[in-house]
């Protein structure tokens, strides 16, 4: 039977098959799942934000900004054996939790969004799905097995990704 381990906010988890990764109630957060699909091992980074207010300033937890989720995020799978031409990823939020703006490009979510892709752009890894935007909260299980991320949207099918 496999493991679930649920990532908080601003939290990094690394775990291998047959384990599950989960979060639940992700907003204007994203989910960044990364999956090496040789060695079955994956983990997910739960950014709360796009980067720090203050430059060189220490996010308190590596997760909780694009930027250095990301990087550790890659980090830890790397210390675990995993080559980067074998780690796919896939992300998952950055919804408008709040009233809408007059203009979703000041947002939150899809400030977190950007940010996160930029960064996946300059370490060379491969963005292979999402399921991003909108104005519903997701919630997700990562299957380490088969590499599946399942979403969940409240009273909506699953869809798999």
């Amino acid at each position: 039977m496999a493991e679930f381990l649920t990532v908080g906010m601003g939290k990094l988890k690394v775990a291998r098959s047959p384990a599950v990764l989960a979060v639940y109630g992700i907003g204007s957060c994203v989910a960044v799942a990364m999956y090496d699909y040789v060695l079955k091992i994956g983990g997910i980074a739960h950014v709360m934000l796009p980067e720090m207010l203050e430059p060189n300033q220490d996010c308190g937890c590596p997760g909780k900004c694009a930027e250095s989720g990301v990087k550790y995020l890659l980090e830890l799978l790397e210390k675990k054996g995993s080559e980067k031409k074998n780690i796919s990823v896939k992300i998952v939020g950055g919804s408008e939790m709040f009233s809408p703006s007059e203009d979703f490009e000041k947002t939150v979510g899809y400030d977190n969004i950007c940010s996160v892709k930029s960064v996946l752009q300059k370490l060379n890894l491969k963005l292979t799905a999402e399921d991003i935007g909108g104005n519903k909260g997701r919630s997700i299980e990562f299957d380490l097995q088969s590499g599946i991320i399942k979403v969940s949207f409240l009273g909506e099918e699953i869809r798999e990704i």
